[in-house]
C-alpha cells in the first residue's frame, strides 16, 4: 500500500513545476499532510488538510488538496480520516450533495441529514471562514424508522458545491452542540447515467471502483402529480446488475417524471459523504404499453 502510494504521489508532485511551489523546503502544514499520508496516519493527514484549508491563500493548490484527499480514501474509503464517535444523542450524520439534470436546466443542492434521539434547534453546514452557503435553504423533520427522529437542512444551489472546507453544527433545544471540519473535493465521476432515448438509459463507468467503498446505488422511480404535489408511484433500488429501463406492464396510462439516480458514498469519520446525480424527464405511459 505504501509504494502505492509513493508511487501516486510521485505522479502528482511531478505534474507540478517545484521552482513555483516549493512546498518541501520546510515544513508546513502541507508537507505534514504529505508525510502523514505516507506514514498512513490518517487522523493527522486530515488535520493538516484542514490546516492547509485555514492557511492556504494559493487557489492553485485545491486540486492537488483534492488529490491527496482522494489518495487517502484507498485506505478505507475514509473511515479513519477521523477516530472522533458522536456523542450518545447523535446516532448518524449524512452530508448529501445532489446534482439534477433536466430537460434545459441543471439544479444543484446540498444537505445535511441527522438522526437524533433529542430535538434539535438547528443543523447548518458552512464553508470557511463561516460563510454561507445559501440562503434558500429549509430545515425539516421526520420520526425515524427506529425511533428517534431526522432532521434535514437543505440547501438550494446555482452551482456545483465547490471544493474545500466546511464546518457541520449541530445545536439541540437544550443548547447542547456538536461540530465537525469538513472536507469537500470534488465529484466522484466513477459512475454515472444519461439518457439513451425516450424510455432507456445508459450507465456509464470511467474508471474501477474503490473496492473499499459501498456500491453504487442506483434509484429508478415513477412520480405523479396529484394535487399541486409529486407523489411517488414506484421506485426501485439496485446495488448490481444495473436496469437501463422500466417496465411499465402494470403502470396506469398517463403521464408521469421518471428520475434515475446513481449515488455514491465515502465516510469521513463517522460521517457519510454521498454523491448523488439525478437525471429526470416527462415520461408518458400508453395504453398501447
Amino acid at each position: 500500500m505504501k509504494s502505492k502510494t509513493l508511487f501516486a504521489l510521485a505522479l502528482v508532485s511531478g505534474a507540478l513545476n517545484a521552482n513555483t511551489v516549493p512546498w518541501f523546503e520546510n515544513n508546513s502544514p502541507l508537507i505534514q499532510a504529505h508525510k502523514n499520508l505516507l506514514n498512513n496516519d490518517l487522523p493527522a493527514m486530515f488535520s493538516s488538510l484542514v490546516e492547509v484549508w485555514q492557511l492556504e491563500k494559493n487557489r492553485a493548490l485545491a486540486p492537488h488538496l483534492n488529490d491527496i484527499l482522494v489518495q487517502s480514501l484507498a485506505v478505507d474509503c475514509g473511515k479513519s480520516l477521523d477516530t472522533r464517535t458522536f456523542p450518545e444523542w447523535i446516532d448518524s450524520v449524512v452530508v448529501r450533495r445532489t446534482e439534477i439534470q433536466s430537460p434545459g436546466r441543471d439544479t444543484y443542492r446540498t444537505t445535511v441529514e441527522v438522526t437524533t434521539s433529542k430535538e434539535l434547534k438547528d443543523v447548518t453546514m458552512s464553508q470557511w471562514v463561516s460563510k454561507v452557503i445559501s440562503n434558500d435553504d429549509l430545515l425539516t423533520e421526520r420520526e425515524a424508522v427506529n425511533g428517534g427522529n431526522v432532521y434535514s437542512k437543505r440547501y438550494n444551489l446555482n452551482s456545483r458545491l465547490p471544493m474545500g472546507l466546511y464546518r457541520v453544527d449541530i445545536t439541540s433545544r437544550d443548547n447542547t452542540t456538536w461540530s465537525s471540519w469538513l472536507l469537500i473535493g470534488e465529484p466522484n465521476s466513477t459512475i454515472g447515467v444519461r439518457w439513451q432515448s425516450k424510455d432507456s438509459w445508459n450507465i456509464e463507468q470511467s474508471s474501477l471502483l474503490n473496492p473499499h467503498c459501498p456500491l453504487p446505488k442506483q434509484k429508478v422511480s415513477l412520480y405523479d402529480y396529484i394535487d399541486g404535489a409529486y407523489h411517488q408511484l414506484w421506485n426501485q433500488v439496485s446495488e448490481s446488475d444495473y436496469p437501463t429501463s422500466i417496465d411499465t406492464s402494470t403502470v396506469p396510462a398517463g403521464r408521469y417524471v421518471l428520475a434515475v439516480s446513481m449515488n455514491q458514498q465515502r465516510w469521513q469519520g463517522p460521517i457519510i459523504i454521498e454523491q448523488s446525480q439525478i437525471i429526470n424527464k416527462t415520461y408518458d405511459v400508453s395504453v398501447e404499453e
